[in-house]
Parts: structure tokens; sequence; C-alpha cells
């Protein structure tokens, strides 16, 4: 935003000068004004009335108003050259109004470079180029009318929460206290719209580095964990990926984001009719690519990766200054089908494992699906692997690896033998389950490595808490 210039300092006034002072009534109290000071902030209301050629016949030194004396004294020290500042939300919209009916553009000005915010009774004055920071933002849709800043926007949420929130438009870190402190912060950030705040919310927790990766070349991997409601479906991408770019922007940096909303949708539809169009091929293209190529060739190398039969990483990139990281999800209330061959000389732990997941699940790996162009998930049910390391804690016993979960798992099939016959399934109730995402032969690859979870309703009552004794005190109330 544009400062006004400095303005000239005015010259000393003296008595000896009584003739250079007009007299304004407002409301019953004079206000001797010099000449000099009702042309500090012209053209306005007084020069208008006071100078103006065309009132050569009636001009006069006296003019009656009526406005408020108190707030037209800070109106009078601001055309004396003085600095005005609202001393509350009052006196900030009592000063904006007067402003306007005087047209005094410089205080104006002035009074617009803050912006009065009351939630839930709590009053904020902030820097408007603070709460314009983390833009488009709900405050953004307020620019329009700030130079009329009238009653102070009311939101009725958690005074607590929006420090901060206005801590994070002051371009500091915040210090997450708990889980239920981040959710709460997240609804925060959506509410009013702070894309970069939602996004390092959704992360869950900060990117961290794999300790004990399966490659030589995989020695610093990162990674992030979210739960699955919270991915931003436009920052997934696959390991490789190629983003769409104008080729009159050759000159930035390679891997630059899509640079409108609506480019993004057209590369959307342009990536499901290649898929249609072209023949799958299973050989990965390299992701070094020249900067100056066509949308089509852009296009194919990204449809060559998830075709590949290699399995390719699912990655997250949430903001422009964060590497894309390894992509790891949190479902919850979920069942797991353990496939049952039907010998008891075969693995119980292959690659025929299904999921069971709620709608709403479905339709956020799907949306997933449609963004990369992946085959979609027609069903409730879907294959996933069980990671060789895998951590899971079934029935209250934790077992590390498929080795120590196979004998378990082999056990309760045969126990269950009598209901659940040779070629069907065990049936698993998991609470919760990390699950990494890839892709592969064009299809959406789950590999669970960590859940906990029971085998019966009787292990699931088992585990069941009592509530503590101190709900009985609630009774007296």
């Amino acid at each position: 935003m544009a400062m006004s210039p400095a303005p000239h300092p005015l010259p000393p006034l003296t008595a000896s000068d009584p003739g250079s002072f007009y007299t304004i009534v407002v409301s019953g109290q004079n206000f001797p004004i010099t000449a000099s000071a009702l042309q500090y902030d012209a053209p306005n209301f007084f020069t208008d009335i006071f100078f103006n050629s065309a009132y050569e016949e009636s001009r006069t030194r006296f003019l009656y108003i009526d406005r408020n004396p108190e707030v037209f004294r800070d109106i009078v020290k601001h055309m004396q050259g003085y600095y005005v500042a609202a001393k509350d939300e009052v006196h900030q919209e009592n000063l904006i109004l007067d402003a306007h009916f005087f047209k005094l553009r410089r205080l104006i000005e002035t009074l617009r470079q803050h912006l009065y915010v009351n939630v839930s009774g709590t009053i904020f004055k902030i820097a408007r180029e603070t709460i314009l920071n983390d833009s488009p933002n709900f405050f953004a849709l307020l620019e329009p009318f700030s130079d009329r800043n009238l009653t102070p926007t009311y939101f009725c949420r958690s005074p607590e929460l929006f420090k901060d929130v206005l801590s994070h438009l002051q371009g500091y870190d915040i210090h997450v206290r708990d889980k239920v402190h981040r959710n709460n912060l997240l609804k925060e950030a959506r509410y009013f719209k702070l894309n970069n705040l939602a996004s390092k919310l959704a992360l869950g927790t900060d990117y961290i580095y794999s300790g004990f990766p399966t490659k030589p070349e995989e020695r610093i991997k990162a990674e992030v964990t979210m739960i699955l409601c919270n991915i931003n479906v436009r920052h997934v991408l696959v390991k490789g990926w190629r983003d769409y770019r104008d080729l009159s922007s050759s000159g930035k940096e390679r891997g630059e984001s899509l640079s409108s909303h609506q480019d993004e949708e057209d590369i959307k539809m342009d990536h499901q009719l290649l898929l249609q169009q072209q023949p799958s091929s299973s050989s990965s293209s390299s992701s070094s690519m020249p900067a100056n190529v066509s949308k089509e060739k852009i296009l194919l190398h990204n449809q060559n990766l998830i075709q590949s039969s290699d399995l390719q990483d699912l990655l997250y990139k949430p903001t422009a200054d964060i590497e894309p990281l390894a992509l790891m999800i949190e479902i919850s209330s979920i069942e797991l089908f353990a496939i049952w061959p039907g010998s008891v000389n075969s693995s119980m732990l292959g690659d025929q494992h299904l999921f069971v997941y709620r709608d709403q699940d479905l339709s956020r790996l799907n949306k997933i699906c449609k963004h990369l162009g992946l085959q979609s998930l027609t069903m409730a049910a879907n294959v996933v692997k069980l990671s060789p390391n895998i951590y899971f804690h079934l029935d209250g016993q934790s077992y590390k690896g498929q080795e120590e979960l196979e004998p378990i798992i082999r056990k309760l099939a045969l126990t269950s033998a009598k209901v659940t016959p040779p070629g069907r399934a065990l049936r698993l109730f998991l609470g919760r389950a990390l699950v990494r995402l890839g892709c592969k032969s064009g299809q959406l690859v789950m590999t669970i490595v960590k859940a906990e979870g029971w085998s019966s309703d009787k292990e699931y009552n088992a585990c069941r808490k009592y509530l503590t004794d101190d709900m009985k005190d609630l009774g007296a109330l």
C-alpha cells in the first residue's frame, strides 16, 4: 500500500494574526482554526465551503456543523499536523465516519493502517499489513471495505486460539501443545481460510527422517503422517511428478507449481484424456526434464510414472518451501480381512488382504486417485499389503514383524475354521492403522506398517475401560 508523502510543516501561529482564523461551531462548541490548517488535508469539506470561488459573494468565516465535538477535537488535531490514533474500536469507527464526512483523505489513510477485530468480546488491534498475510484469506474479503471499517468485525470464535492465529500472521511459529490443540487450530485456520497454516497443521507432525533405510540412497528420507480426512488432494504427487508450466515462464525454477486454479483444472481434464488415449507403458521416464517442454510431454511423463510396474511412492508437498515428503496416512474404524488360502502350509501373510473402510475414507482415496489419474476404487473393500516389518497390537499383545504375527494369525484362522471355511478370510477389527501410500501399474497401493485391533467382540470387550471413580461425583451436582 503506497503511503502518502509527509506533509510540509505548518507555519507558526501567532496571536497577532487574528484574521487568519475561521470559526467552526460544532454542536454549540467553538473551534477557531487557521486557514493553513483547513488547507492541510485539501481538498476537503472545509476548503469547498470557505475557499470556493463560486461562493465569493457569500463567503463567511463561521460554519455550523451538527457533529460530535469530542471526535471533532481529533479532527482539528489532524488538520494542525498532529498524528491521530484511535483509542478503541468505537473511537476508530467515529473517526472514520467523520473523516469521510469531512473528506480528509490523509486521515483515512492513517486510520486504515490498523483494523479492530472482535473475537467473542475480546478486541484485537491489528496492523492491516499483518492481517493480510497468508492471503488470500477471510480478511482479504474485508479489504474492499477497509476505508469504511464500521463496527469491529465480530467473530464468535475462541480468543485464545485467535492469538495463535495472529502469531502465525505475524510470522512466528506456533507451539502446538497437544493433539486437541492442533485440531482446534486446524479448524480456526480453515474458518479464516489461512491455507498455509492449514497445510502445516494438517501434517499432524513435523516431517521426520527415516532412521532405518532399506537402500543406501534412502538414508535421508523425509516422510509425514497425516489423517486421511486432512489431506489436501492437490498437494499429492508421485515421486518424479512434473507440473505443467506455461512456456512463457521458462525463466522460473523447475518444478514450479501451477500458476492458477484454472490451469490445474485444465490439466486434470487433459490428464484424464491422455490416460484414455495413450497406451499404457511400464517404463518409467526420468524425472529430469528440460524446462521448455510441451504440456502433452509432461502429461505423458506423469502417465508413465503411474503406469510403471515399479512401486512408486506417493509424496506430499504442502507448501512451496517444503520438499516433497513420503506420505503416510492414518485411518480409523476399519476392518481387515486376512485371506486364508485353506492350506496349513501356506503363509497367512501374503498379498491377499482386504481393507473395509468408511464411505468418507473411500471418497477421499478416490479423489487422490482421480487427481493422479489412477484407477478408481469401486468398492469399500480393497487389497492392501502388510509391511514385512509391521508392528501389530492385536488383542492386547504386540507383534513385531510378520515372523511374530504369522503364528497368531494362523492360530486364529484355524480356531475360526468352523465358522470361516477354508478359502474365506479371518476378520479383524482395527481401531486405527498407519498406511504407506504408493502406486503401481496405474493402481493405488496401500501398505500397513502399524495397526492395533481385535480378533473378536470378546477381545474388544476385554479392552473396554470403566469410567473413573471421579465420574460418580457428578451425581451429586
